[in-house]
């Protein structure tokens, strides 16, 4: 870390979730706080207090299940009807009533009080610049700035992130939608993860983000050796319905006798659908779930294997774009990749020549990918990763967002 003199820029990146194990808050300090000094608030379950090196930490611990639902409960009510009435009048084409754009005060009244370490700590400090990665902390983030740049990371697109559930289209994509109606036009600069995304955010509300791809570190590795009749595949991840995981089990209904398959699943919501998941692993032989690994020892743990697979059936708009970090750390890895059509995926791998691109997403079409593969073919595909793990790297995207952040601040 540079010495920092006591002019040096002030900036606070705020993250929803924990920033030690959320990587894209995670590497966006590690970025700052070389060059700027840096404060990170993050929200934990547990009363652990957040550290981290060379950064001041600001802990939120998450209220207790029943105080914190009457409290959002109450904030979704007040902004339901008011986003319902937005999102008609989008989709109808019409200019969005004024009582829904009226919200503001009561939604910032709502959000101090289910965050009031946040709204305190906003109140009694001044940034020269506000790192927000999380859309519902927008409103509280942007009204108490003061003089702060706003950087928002949208990490997805918010308005259609899980519209194959009937429950999230009638409860949360209202008020996404009137957030980023809102309050997009009030940030700075706002980047996301892929084109596909920056390009919908810019034709529905006239925002174009800039796009920062979730590169992970780079880790001095090299690809192991194939062998012969042996093929490990590996799936990493979140036990998210939406990701059909289901169909990964099921393509390996279809291979040869030569694969078996891995998945090291993080729970999720609902947790019944990780013991589905087990079921189904239970019932294959050349399937098993193994336990998760801390974030910062996942492509080291995962280069033991000669596959990386994502079958992600595209169940909502965000899983048509997806660009996760799982694909970028199946290459650090120094593995094949083994994906389906997925829009932006299939761009990266086909630039890269770095695996195989199913004709579909159904299971036996990617099963039929992976069985004409040979160990020869497996060994190209892992140092294509090889070559390609030096340039899609954390340090690589460093570049791109000190160059924001300068534009945004300065030195």
């Amino acid at each position: 870390m540079r010495h920092m003199t006591g002019s040096a820029k002030k900036v606070l990146v705020v993250c929803g979730a924990d920033p030690r194990t959320d990587p894209r808050p995670h590497r966006m300090i590690n970025w700052l706080k070389s060059q700027y000094l840096t404060t990170a608030v993050g929200f934990v379950r547990g009363a652990e207090d957040i550290q981290m090196d060379g950064v001041h930490c600001v802990t939120i611990i998450r209220e207790k299940a029943a105080t914190s639902a009457r409290r959002l409960q109450a904030r979704r009510t007040a902004v339901t009807r008011m986003g319902r009435m937005a999102l008609r009048a989008f989709q109808q084409g019409r200019r969005i009533p004024h009582v829904a754009l009226g919200h503001t005060k009561a939604l910032l009244e709502l959000d101090a009080r289910i965050y009031p370490q946040l709204a305190h700590h906003l109140t009694t400090n001044e940034y020269d610049l506000i790192v927000n990665h999380d859309l519902r902390l927008l409103p509280l983030v942007i009204n108490l700035r003061k003089r702060a740049k706003i950087l928002f990371d949208a990490r997805e697109y918010y308005p259609r992130n899980f519209e194959d559930r009937l429950w999230w289209r009638l409860v949360f994509q209202p008020e996404n939608h009137l957030l980023c109606n809102t309050y997009l036009s009030q940030c700075d600069q706002v980047i996301t993860v892929s084109a596909g995304l920056a390009n919908e955010y810019d034709r529905v509300y006239g925002v174009l983000p800039a796009v920062i791809m979730s590169w992970p570190p780079f880790v001095p590795l090299s690809p192991r050796p194939t062998r012969e009749g042996r093929v490990r595949v590996i799936h990493h991840g979140r036990a998210n319905p939406s990701r059909r995981i289901e169909s990964m089990i099921e393509t390996m209904d279809h291979v040869d006798e030569r694969f078996t398959l891995d998945l090291m699943l993080v729970p999720a919501t609902p947790s019944s659908y990780l013991k589905k998941l087990h079921s189904l692993a239970r019932e294959r032989k050349n399937v098993k779930i193994v336990p998760p690994v801390a974030m910062k020892e996942l492509v080291a743990a995962t280069n033991e294997y000669d596959i990386g697979l994502f079958l992600c059936k595209p169940t909502n708009f965000n899983l048509a774009h997806a660009l996760p970090n799982k694909l970028f750390e199946f290459i650090q890895a120094r593995l094949a990749v083994a994906i389906g059509p997925s829009i932006e995926m299939q761009r990266i791998v086909r630039e890269y020549d770095c695996g195989v691109v199913s004709d579909s997403f159904e299971p036996r079409s990617l099963a039929h990918a992976l069985n004409r593969l040979t160990a020869d073919k497996i060994t190209y595909y892992k140092q294509q990763s090889h070559r390609a793990a030096s340039e899609l790297t954390a340090e690589e995207n460093a570049q791109k967002a000190g160059a924001i952040v300068r534009d945004l601040i300065g030195e």
